[in-house]
């Protein structure tokens, strides 16, 4: 009888805890259900967006302009343009045309070479060279010494004057016809042109070194610019 009383109790005592527990598990639920409930989110929608973006603002520190050394070429810029020659060819290219008058040809070409003192003119400077030629002298072509890389010439009349043909770098000729004071002419272009193109040129050659040579004796005055006119002084106050 004593293991069947003490089953009995077990079960009396099981049967109550579960009763226990069923019914407490009701009301600890219901703070889980009865909690509650978050709002929906709703989204807002704009049927015309607008398409400006917020400028931004750049703020730019000014630069430093930093000068390398100046060029030759930006040294020549700096050096105002001085004439060294300016005038029309020499006299001497009318003597031949002039001979041939006694004949009837003659005439055109004589009045040709007078037409080329009225109407041609050379001029050079430490910068350019310049040549006005045509009908009234309205064609004119302006080269810089840079721009020359070869040169020719053919002295006449025993040196008074002289035939010239510059080759520039695009592959273009300058022709320079009876050139007065050919080798004081001569040796201030080469001046102009440089040392690489002077001895390219085979320059100086026979006569021209016998020129030179009159030059340091004294006897021919320095080939150099004349001095600055007053006009290109600043003016005083």
């Amino acid at each position: 009888m004593a293991p069947l009383a003490s089953s009995l109790f077990f079960c009396a005592a099981l049967s109550s805890s579960l009763g226990a527990a069923l019914t407490l598990t009701p009301h600890r639920l219901v703070p889980a259900l009865s909690a509650p409930r978050t709002p929906a989110v709703r989204c807002a929608y704009n049927p015309t967006p607008s398409k400006a973006r917020p400028k931004k603002s750049k703020s730019k520190a000014p630069k430093e302009k930093v000068k390398g050394p100046t060029s030759a070429a930006q040294q020549l810029q700096l050096v105002p343009e001085q004439i060294f020659f300016e005038g029309a060819p020499s006299i001497t290219e009318t003597l031949i045309p002039g001979l041939s008058l006694f004949t009837v040809v003659g005439v055109i070409p004589f009045t040709a070479s007078l037409a080329r003192q009225a109407w041609t003119r050379y001029k050079i400077t430490n910068k350019r060279l310049e040549v006005a030629s045509g009908f009234q002298g309205k064609d004119v072509v302006q080269v810089t010494w840079r721009e020359i890389m070869d040169a020719k010439w053919l002295r006449r009349y025993g040196g008074a004057a002289g035939d010239l043909v510059l080759t520039l770098r695009d592959g273009a000729k300058l022709e320079l016809r009876s050139v007065p004071e050919f080798d004081r002419n001569l040796k201030f272009m080469m001046d102009q042109l440089g040392d690489d193109v002077a001895e390219a040129c085979e320059y100086p050659d026979g006569p021209a070194k016998a020129f030179l040579a009159k030059v340091e004796a004294g006897e021919e005055p320095p080939v150099e610019l004349p001095p600055l006119d007053a006009a290109t002084e600043e003016p005083k106050q």
